[in-house]
């Protein structure tokens, strides 16, 4: 397996998504994300996906990334939780997937200065849309801006 196939800019998305897919089934198994990570790289590197366009396939992820989302998320869970629900409309249940989406955009605003709010939200709003065909992406789009000029403001 190449680490670096695909375009940085590839392998950054893939590994936002890839995040996503391990704070979701980290939730859904009631694990630590950080514990994912492994398993991640070593089965759904290359693994062919229906719906991924022209690709085919899933591209390594920026491993650095990937894991420093994994670890943060693990790390500050209680506090992005706090960051996030009051800026939901809705009573306590929020969709796991989406959940996730909020919760790994968020951690990176937080944590990666030293990337665009823009480049970052994009690529959640598209994450968000490759699973949802509604609202969510808007949803997705408000929060994680919001946020942006919050966190960022304060650093």
């Amino acid at each position: 397996m190449s680490t670096a196939r695909g375009s940085l800019k590839a392998r950054k998305t893939a590994a936002r998504l890839f995040a996503v897919q391990a704070v979701y089934q980290a939730i859904q198994n009631k694990e630590p994300p950080s514990k994912l990570h492994d398993e991640f790289i070593t089965y759904r590197v290359g693994m062919h996906l229906e719906d991924i366009g022209d690709a085919g396939q899933m591209i390594a992820p920026d491993q650095p990334l990937f894991r420093s989302i994994l670890a943060g998320v693990t790390e500050r869970w209680g506090d992005l939780q706090q960051i996030i629900q009051p800026r939901l409309k809705l009573p306590n249940a929020l969709e796991p997937l989406l959940t996730s989406i909020l919760i790994c955009g968020t951690y990176e605003l937080m944590a990666h200065h030293d990337i665009d709010a823009p480049i970052i939200i994009t690529d959640y709003i598209n994450i968000t849309a490759s699973f949802f065909e509604f609202a969510e992406p808007k949803l997705v789009n408000a929060i994680l801006d919001a946020l942006a000029k919050e966190l960022r403001a304060a650093a």
